[in-house]
């Protein structure tokens, strides 16, 4: 080849577009394809090919040919063909090949091609690719191909070209204008030099008819116009637009011929360049108006046939028949409103008009869907009610399906937002029992509402307090949620479990609940979505009752977020309770109860809902013990069956202020025994103060080893603070004096260890002088529990010697307390 700084041209070069710039990205691709046999440019009108072969021949040495109809002459394309490589061009760029099908000629091309020339390479520049057995080249790496993909402006070179008109605009509204091209050369120059957008679309349309249409014959042309109405086409939908039985077959003949229309996704599916697409459906608009609402029609009958049900509704829409869209909405969309489609299907819906939305019950239910979109929950049972009072004389196929869609409706978004949580049994569970006697050709949605209601009967079941039956629904709502492809209702049901795991005082389960949750929602993007506003109420529970009161505002925080202003009545009491249970850890307690009076005055008596009633009063009862009027809660808890956990906790606490020690005992033990293992944790606790208060130290120091070994694996830290802090500190110093050292303070990350703040190597101890020897007798019971008048009475002398003995040893090591005297003499190896 020839260096590339010879700047000859052999033949003539086409003229450049007024204003064309030079990518230098396109230059360096050609640099690179050019050393190879061949490099192929292939894409449709309008994509710069020749401009860019020729800026990048301007530069370099080659060869160039433009062929036309005339060259389908062997003689006259060889005459051509010898002239262009006279002065024997390193390269030779043949511009519009497109323009030969005489086999001879093509022939004649192939032969040259294929002899691979050291001397030679071949810039092929087509509108479609050439019938020239290029595969062979393509497997054995000579062959360069550079389609419109690479043709396409990027938004930094759409920025230099806007340089080059003189013309100025935001980064932003250029990025929307390289978007709706697609990058397409053609289109984004006619576009910036036209700064009126309506003519713009119409200089482009000109363009596009002017350059692809005329190409076709009247049946391809045709086919164009009728399967430019749905944004993605297949054979079998292009088939039922127009009549004919070849659609997949013209889609791959025009994909052949670069005609705007490429593969997306499988090999089914093609789309037009939505320029291109625009172009055609206004063609076809102008020239037979009552053709588009037609053919959006077939393709909303044939997308609801196949199961796309949201295309389906949206063409309904775009067609005008309101009452084709309604029907589809009622009888397969209402899940689209609980997905990651919402926002598309309400848009849908929106095109309705007004005036419509009371002619029949379909139409109805999609206003109530617009009203509870719209956030106006209070209007939602009477919009309800419209569509019911509608259904009313209808037939019996009618009031199954629209019946079903409504039976869900109501459930989901009044009863349950209202908090009515024995109704919400009480309608869930019919709801299911009528569903089960449906078949899926009368309710095509079936196994959506059926994953819908299991969700809304695990909900009522557990905030009627009916725990083990919500952990069952549950359960079975998030797996048929997950079969039914209805993933906010999945979400949920694993968000309302880690609720539930909470309530049984289950940290670890609570937490995989809601990052099982989490999962979901981030890989849908919908993390800020109600259905996952409960998972961040449980997760700021459990780092509440983890001591991590900074995490748990956060996670309030994205709770609030989630939920909206609106939310539902049981989420919105959780997270007041969060907020209380937030105020009562920093001691603000009559912040707290201000904001528990709040709550209760602001969820009203619709709300039916037992277990948020009784979380409720468990707050109250917190912050009644912390204020020291136990009477109240006696009286709440002292006659009253079933008590939570929790309840008993409380109870005992009260028992034990008003020194009733036996009834309190009886309540821990039940506690203890049981598997809630945040009270557990707070049982162990409140008996080992109680032993420690009756001086029955190994008693109280075991106690408090049962509520450690139940903190550790789930990290509960909140009872070591709530209950009695000081006299909790004292009894973890004496517990770790029993227990062996464990690394640097806090590297352990024992719930003992954040208790006592952990010391377990002093640096710079000085070295103790002699101890004397009933010095080192005291210092020998230095690491037990004993107190000081117990370790007198074992060695026989009176408790102020001990103490004098105690004094001497923390002077001698330097140190100030009875822990730091223990960690010393160990250091030391005295014990």
């Amino acid at each position: 080849m020839r260096e590339q700084t010879d700047r000859r041209v052999v033949a003539p070069l086409p003229s450049l577009p007024a204003g064309a710039s030079r990518r230098a990205r396109l230059i360096a691709a050609l640099d690179t394809g050019v050393q190879r046999a061949v490099t192929l440019i292939c894409a449709g009108p309008g994509w710069g090919k020749t401009a860019s072969a020729a800026t990048w021949a301007a530069e370099r040495a080659a060869g160039w040919l433009t062929l036309d109809a005339r060259h389908n002459d062997p003689d006259h394309f060889q005459a051509d063909l010898d002239l262009a490589l006279h002065d024997e061009p390193g390269v030779l760029i043949l511009d519009d090949l497109q323009a030969i099908t005489d086999q001879r000629v093509l022939g004649i091309l192939a032969g040259l091609v294929h002899r691979r020339s050291e001397r030679l390479r071949f810039v092929l520049i087509s509108r479609r690719r050439p019938d020239l057995a290029l595969h062979r080249l393509r497997i054995s790496g000579d062959l360069t191909e550079i389609g419109s993909a690479d043709l396409g402006f990027q938004l930094d070179e759409a920025a230099e070209l806007l340089q080059t008109r003189g013309r100025t605009m935001s980064r932003h509204d250029l990025a929307e204008v390289v978007r709706r091209t697609e990058g397409w050369p053609a289109g984004l120059r006619l576009i910036l030099d036209t700064p009126d957008p309506a003519a713009a679309d119409e200089i482009v349309e000109e363009y596009l008819i002017r350059e692809v249409l005329p190409g076709l014959d009247d049946r391809a042309r045709e086919f164009l116009m009728r399967t430019s109405i749905p944004n993605r086409i297949c054979g079998h939908l292009a088939d039922a637009l127009t009549g004919d039985h070849d659609g997949h077959r013209m889609l791959e003949h025009l994909v052949q011929r670069n005609l705007f229309v490429e593969r997306c996704g499988d090999d089914r599916w093609f789309r037009y360049h939505p320029l291109f697409r625009s172009a055609l459906r206004r063609r076809l608009a102008r020239r037979r108006p009552a053709e588009p609402a037609r053919l959006h029609r077939a393709t909303a009958a044939w997308h609801v046939k196949n199961g796309s049900v949201l295309t389906a509704i949206t063409h309904a829409a775009e067609s005008g028949d309101w009452d084709m869209t309604a029907r589809y909405a009622v009888r397969r969309g209402l899940p689209l409103f609980t997905s990651a489609d919402r926002p598309q299907f309400v848009e849908a819906l929106r095109r309705i008009p007004l005036e419509r939305l009371s002619d029949s019950a379909e139409l109805a239910v999609c206003g109530a869907v617009l009203v509870y979109a719209h956030g106006d929950h209070a209007a939602m049972p009477r919009a309800v009610a419209t569509a019911e009072a509608l259904l009313a004389g209808r037939d019996e196929a009618a009031r199954t399906e629209v019946g079903a869609a409504l039976a869900v409706l109501r459930a989901t978004s009044v009863v349950r937002w209202r908090g009515d949580m024995n109704h919400l049994v009480e309608t869930s569970t019919a709801t299911l029992n009528d569903l089960a006697r449906r078949t899926f050709d009368e309710l095509p949605a079936l196994t959506q509402y059926r994953a819908m209601m299991l969700n809304c009967k695990g909900a009522g079941l557990l905030w009627t307090g009916r725990l083990d039956h919500a952990d069952r629904y549950l359960w079975a709502a998030t797996s048929s949620a997950r079969t039914a492809d209805v993933p906010l209702f999945e979400i949920n049901s694993l968000a309302l479990l880690a609720q539930l795991a909470f309530v049984q005082g289950a940290l670890r389960e609570s937490e995989r609940h809601a990052d099982a949750a989490d999962q979901v929602a981030r890989r849908l993007d919908v993390q800020y979505r109600m259905a996952m506003g409960p998972a961040y109420l449980a997760r700021a529970l459990v780092e509440s009752e983890r001591g991590r009161d900074a995490e748990a505002e956060e996670q309030l925080r994205g709770a609030l977020h989630a939920i909206g202003e609106r939310p539902e009545v049981a989420q919105s009491v959780l997270a007041g309770l969060v907020r209380v249970r937030l105020l009562t850890d920093r001691g603000e307690t009559a912040a707290a109860g201000a904001v528990l009076s709040r709550i209760a005055a602001e969820i009203g008596p619709p709300v039916s809902a037992p277990l948020l009633n009784r979380l409720l009063a468990l707050a109250d009862a917190e912050i009644r013990l912390m204020l020291g009027d136990s009477g109240v809660v006696l009286a709440r808890y002292r006659a009253r069956a079933g008590l939570l956990p929790a309840e008993q906790l409380c109870l005992a606490r009260a028992y034990q202020a008003t020194g009733n020690q036996a009834a309190a005992e009886t309540l821990l033990g039940r506690v203890r025994a049981g598997s809630d293992r945040v009270s557990a944790v707070g049982a162990w606790i409140l008996t080992a103060l109680a032993a420690d208060a009756q001086g029955r130290s190994s008693v109280a120091s075991e106690a408090l080893a049962r509520a450690l070994a139940i903190a550790e694996p789930e990290r509960i830290r909140r009872p070591f603070r709530t209950y009695d802090a000081q006299r909790v500190l004292v009894l973890a110093e004496r517990r770790q004096w029993l227990t062996e050292l464990r690394g640097p303070a806090g590297g352990g990350g024992t719930v003992l260890a954040e208790i006592t703040g952990e010391i377990p190597v002093l640096p710079g101890v000085p070295a103790a002088g002699p101890l004397s020897e009933r010095e080192v007798d005291v210092l020998q019971y230095l690491p037990t529990v004993l107190t000081a008048a117990e370790i007198a009475a074992n060695l026989g002398i009176s408790v102020n010697t001990v103490k004098a003995h105690m004094r001497s040893i923390y002077r001698k090591y330097g140190v100030g307390r009875r822990r730091e005297a223990v960690i010393a003499a160990r250091q030391a190896g005295l014990i």
